[in-house]
């Protein structure tokens, strides 16, 4: 899947959302895994320094898209 490679070492909250948008729209992922994605990606659950948020949400995005397609 070529959108893995795209999205880099760092993802903000608003380019998830982007994203979860552009995959619920091709039909990629359901409601219920974009739900998924949006709450593990969230600021509320990534207790961490400001500083390293993107990061690790990026990696998780990317971890769990590689598991759902």
């Amino acid at each position: 899947m070529h959108i893995i490679p795209s999205i880099g070492d760092k993802l903000t909250a608003q380019e998830v959302d982007i994203f979860i948008s552009n995959l619920l729209s091709y039909q990629i992922i359901t409601k219920e895994q974009a739900k998924l994605l949006k709450v593990a990606t969230s600021d509320n659950v990534l207790i961490i320094p400001q500083q390293y948020k993107d990061i690790l949400r990026a990696s998780i995005f990317k971890n769990m898209l590689i598991n759902l397609v």
